[in-house]
């Protein structure tokens, strides 16, 4: 009875533009959050570099055959990048200058011996956690990051011998010995594999370990700098690219093309996300004064009401029940429409060879709670303030 006293005669072109205003506001956001969650996740899972995050070195021009062009990096020209203001960090990587022997004693696959190279990155660059990337003198285990051509090459020897390969979770157990040093001074370091990467072609090891081996086994002076790692600042990826083009550096085209795509879309997804955001609360200012209004114009009903007994709460609730209710209606529909608006855009970015994990973001449900928060907040402080002041009048 009250509803109908309340909304039935009222003029409703303006809830309807304040509806459809928090509809298309909330089907935005919550598409441009989950996209820009997925995004900012991609490859999480297959590389181990952190965002923005490449690995850089000289373009091998005809000049160094002739040892006219040195591939090395040097002071200067480290500190040179250093200071670009869109770039946030820059180190060397460094490599042994020892020898090293790769040896897989496993049951799961023949013996295997192999010698490799091996090279250090700081911490800080590796989206790894840091208690599986530790080591001193005392540790039993020394971590190793596998690249994954090396994988690959392992897998192609397996299935030459008729041997089943071997997948990720495989060869994270299996055991393996770096056998360090020249053969009259030789140490075996037992190690175990925590990851895999496409950026590097050679095995990747703490840099607490590549200290200590270069200092008791190696040959410090002859230690070149042939690759730097580069972090960019957020945004700011365009910018790291067109430098290393003037510069003649190069990296894996792979490499740029991912760390570009994450970088432009981020920015366009945060700014959708904004966009969104600011039409979702000015669609809930609009259905705020057309609330205002309605209580304006139902002053002599609510002063009756109040006089025949009828408490200040129980026409709050008749009120919030109405436009909690409106507002739910709008959200499912948001949903609803936001689910087939998912999958399509899922599968263009999959046909565009881009693979993005199907879950749906928990940043979407993080958004729909904040929002119905401050829509149920702001509804009931209008509608009691309103309210009480009619009582107190």
């Amino acid at each position: 009875m009250m509803k109908q006293l309340f909304f039935k005669f009222q003029n409703k072109k303006q809830l309807v533009l304040a509806s459809l205003g928090t509809f298309l506001g909330l089907f935005f956001l919550f598409t441009s959050l989950h996209f820009l969650h997925k995004i900012y996740n991609y490859g999480e899972n297959t590389e181990m570099l952190s965002k923005n995050t490449i690995v850089v070195q000289k373009k091998v021009k005809s000049g160094s055959l002739l040892g006219l062009n040195s591939s090395e990096f040097s002071s200067q020209e480290i500190e040179e990048i250093r200071s670009k203001s869109f770039v946030e960090k820059c180190d060397p990587i460094r490599s042994n200058t020892f020898k090293v022997v790769l040896q897989i004693d496993d049951p799961l696959i023949p013996a295997f011996n192999s010698d490799i190279y091996v090279q250090s990155v700081k911490k800080g660059y590796l989206d790894v956690k840091t208690d599986r990337w530790d080591w001193d003198e005392n540790s039993d285990i020394l971590p190793i990051i596998m690249p994954r051509d090396f994988l690959m090459m392992m897998n192609n020897f397996l299935s030459a011998s008729s041997i089943p390969q071997l997948s990720d979770n495989l060869v994270l157990e299996l055991k393996i010995n770096l056998k360090i040093g020249t053969r009259n001074n030789r140490e075996t370091i037992h190690a175990r594999i925590v990851g895999f990467t496409n950026e590097l072609s050679s095995i990747l090891v703490p840099e607490e370990f590549l200290l200590w081996a270069n200092q008791k086994y190696g040959e410090k002076d002859k230690e070149e700098i042939s690759q730097l790692v580069v972090k960019s600042n957020d945004g700011q990826f365009g910018l790291l690219e067109k430098y290393l083009d003037e510069k003649e550096l190069e990296s894996k085209k792979s490499q740029l093309i991912i760390a570009k795509l994450k970088s432009a879309l981020s920015v366009l997804l945060s700014i959708i996300s904004i966009v969104s955001l600011l039409t979702v609360f000015l669609s809930i200012l609009v259905l705020i004064q057309y609330l205002q209004l309605i209580l304006t114009k139902n002053d002599y009903e609510i002063r009756t009401l109040l006089r025949l007994g009828h408490s200040s709460k129980m026409l709050i609730k008749v009120f919030m029940k109405y436009f909690v209710l409106l507002f739910s209606i709008v959200t499912l529909s948001a949903l609803l429409a936001f689910l087939p608006a998912k999958s399509y855009l899922q599968e263009v970015f999959i046909s565009n060879g881009i693979s993005l994990e199907d879950s749906i973001s928990y940043y979407l449900y993080g958004a729909l709670f904040f929002v119905s928060m401050v829509f149920v907040f702001s509804i009931f402080m209008s509608t009691k303030r309103r309210i009480l002041k009619t009582v107190n009048t």
